[in-house]
């Protein structure tokens, strides 16, 4: 009777169909969704748990409990269950790229409704990307009664919704997934798609002996771009088969996908293929339309919040210089240095390298350019961009900002107030804190980079004070000890020898909170108040422990004034801080006291008007 009444009582939970689409369109806040959980992956650290979820028509991985909804998931013991649980608490986080925001869930809290349960539904992973499956935006998906069926959700509302998805996947083979859905969540998938790059076989050196590498770029109907890789023998092998321009089916699993690496894929997609062996590419047939080419122009005013992006950019070609020989690590390079402007006064460096000097002819100068696909860096606070291998001028005929910006320069040349694109840095008579930057940096999305100065103190120091680089002047790249000799793969050479270079950790602290920061060579230097060669003496001498802690034990809770460079940058949906100190002074201890007073003042006026 038990056993009756069990089965019956499984039958009365109705999954929030649809809830993860509503989820990635952020329009999930009000509902308390009913959700089964399909696997659970505990993290290294122990501080989340990792879930597969379900909610009849969908699976999602990105999902992690937190706090209280951990200690009921141990206390139920629910490892192995396929439990149906209430959401009571979430909340979600969209991490943003070029292409897409994808979106993670943070469970606070839930009820347990039905500890197991077989599988309700047969859903369908979803990457957390609500473009791909904007067939639900046009049926009501709501969550029912528990103990009925979901009557605001009919049955062929549901056939409908995914008849929609599947017609968006593919035309004919329901297989097919749009690229902008390649994800690891995906265990089998298949594309199809027109090569709209391809790059020539790049060899580079290894400790264990030469590599080969080759890369392709593929482009779906929707205009979603994602890049290939190719090792070893099959670069050689795709290289041959591979044509520009041509149409191809891939076909692989979710082993054959990988985090994007950003400095050297600018398609915007958070993840690259890598070739296997299970991997099957071949020729389609029938002809691809791609969308018109996309120009998402950046004014250079505006190119800072995109530092280690690439960019769109429409502006005018203020100067050219001549090419020059330069001396880099694949030999004698040209290199061209050319001037742009647009409508914001706003003059930036683009630089060009190699055989792509041959493309900036001198009829561009004082016209208006588009420039695909350009690099946004950084040196020594100012903003500059690179041509790179995936760059390109795009023909500007028909364009009609080009039209416009063309009539601005040739009316206001003469005129204009011209600026460099530059970080703000903040100074101590702002009266900085370490909280108030942790503080600024987390509110304000647009900030992405800048400089700031901190009076504090010099906390815990890690050991690993140096490193051996390569004695090439002006590198500072780490060596591999090959055979007695040390390899340096940034010069490609062998030496018999190495320089030690300082790369100093440690935490600054002051009466707010504190902070990791790293501190380089020079910096380090003056710092510790020892060359680099004496830091790596001492430590060959004593050992790495003890010989740290003979450099460092004069150092810990002295007081200084550090100009520290950051960096926001976004790592598995989480938003990380990283901070290099780039100077170092000694601390004016009377501007410091005026500064505590400053401080003072401000905290009782702030306690005073809230009656704190």
């Amino acid at each position: 009777m038990s056993s009756i009444s069990k089965k019956i009582k499984k039958k009365e939970y109705e999954l929030t169909r649809g809830f993860f689409q509503l989820l990635a369109e952020n329009n999930a806040d009000r509902l308390k969704p009913v959700v089964q959980i399909i696997n659970s992956r505990p993290s290294n650290n122990g501080s989340s748990i990792g879930l597969r979820l379900s909610d009849g028509t969908f699976s999602f991985g990105a999902v992690f409990l937190k706090d209280n909804a951990i200690k009921k998931f141990e206390l139920y013991e629910l490892e192995k269950s396929q439990s149906v649980i209430k959401l009571i608490g979430f909340c979600s986080n969209i991490a943003n790229n070029e292409k897409a925001k994808r979106v993670y869930l943070y469970i606070f809290d839930f009820e347990l409704l039905e500890k197991d349960s077989p599988i309700i539904g047969t859903p369908k992973p979803h990457s957390g990307i609500s473009v791909i499956f904007l067939a639900l935006k046009d049926g009501k998906v709501e969550q029912g009664p528990l103990n009925k069926l979901n009557s605001q959700l009919q049955a062929k509302e549901v056939i409908k919704v995914a008849q929609s998805v599947k017609s968006v996947s593919s035309e004919n083979d329901a297989s097919i997934v749009p690229i902008v859905s390649i994800s690891p969540n995906i265990l089998q998938w298949k594309i199809i798609g027109t090569v709209t790059e391809k790059s020539e076989i790049r060899y580079f050196d290894t400790p264990k002996g030469r590599g080969e590498v080759f890369d392709f770029f593929i482009t779906d109907k929707e205009g979603t771009e994602i890049r290939v890789s190719c090792f070893g023998y099959m670069a050689y092998k795709y290289n041959e088969f591979i044509e520009l321009y041509s149409s191809y089916t891939i076909k692989g699993n979710n082993k054959a996908i990988t985090l994007a690496k950003k400095g050297y894929n600018n398609t915007g997609h958070e993840y690259e293929i890598v070739m296997r062996d299970d991997v099957k590419v071949t020729r389609y047939k029938n002809e691809i339309t791609l969308p018109p080419q996309k120009i998402d122009r950046v004014n250079l005013s505006k190119i800072k919040m995109f530092l280690g992006e690439y960019i769109d950019v429409i502006a005018v070609v203020h100067n050219m210089e001549e090419p020059v020989n330069v001396n880099g690590k694949n030999g004698v390079l040209n290199r061209m240095r050319v001037s742009l402007i647009d409508e914001s006064g706003s003059l930036v460096t683009l630089t060009i390298w190699g055989d792509s000097c041959d493309e900036f002819t001198e009829d561009l100068l004082h016209k208006p350019i588009i420039l695909k696909n350009v690099a946004v860096t950084e040196f020594s606070g100012i903003f500059n961009l690179t041509f790179g291998f995936r760059s390109r001028i795009i023909p500007s005929e028909d364009v009609d900002i080009v039209e416009d910006i063309s009539e601005w320069y040739t009316r206001e040349r003469g005129n204009i107030q011209i600026s460099n694109i530059s970080s703000s840095p903040t100074t101590i008579n702002n009266n900085v804190t370490i909280h108030s930057v942790i503080v600024s940096c987390l509110n304000d999305n647009n900030i992405k980079e800048g400089y700031f100065n901190v009076i504090g103190r010099v906390g815990r120091v890690r050991e690993n004070l140096v490193y051996k680089a390569c004695l090439q002047k002006d590198c500072r790249e780490k060596v591999v000890l090959q055979n007695g000799k040390y390899y340096c793969s940034k010069c490609n050479i062998t030496l018999r020898n190495f320089k030690y270079v300082l790369m100093v950790i440690f935490k600054i602290y002051d009466h707010t909170g504190s902070h990791w920061v790293v501190m380089l060579n020079d910096v380090a230097e003056r710092l510790l108040k020892k060359k680099a060669s004496k830091v790596g003496g001492i430590i060959k001498a004593h050992g790495e422990l003890e010989g740290c802690n003979i450099v460092v034990s004069n150092l810990v809770n002295t007081l200084h004034d550090f100009k520290v460079r950051f960096k926001i940058r976004s790592y598995k949906g989480r938003t990380v801080a990283k901070w290099c100190c780039v100077d170092v002074k000694p601390v004016s201890l009377t501007k410091y006291a005026d500064c505590l007073k400053e401080w003072c003042k401000n905290a009782e006026e702030f306690c005073s008007k809230y009656g704190i």
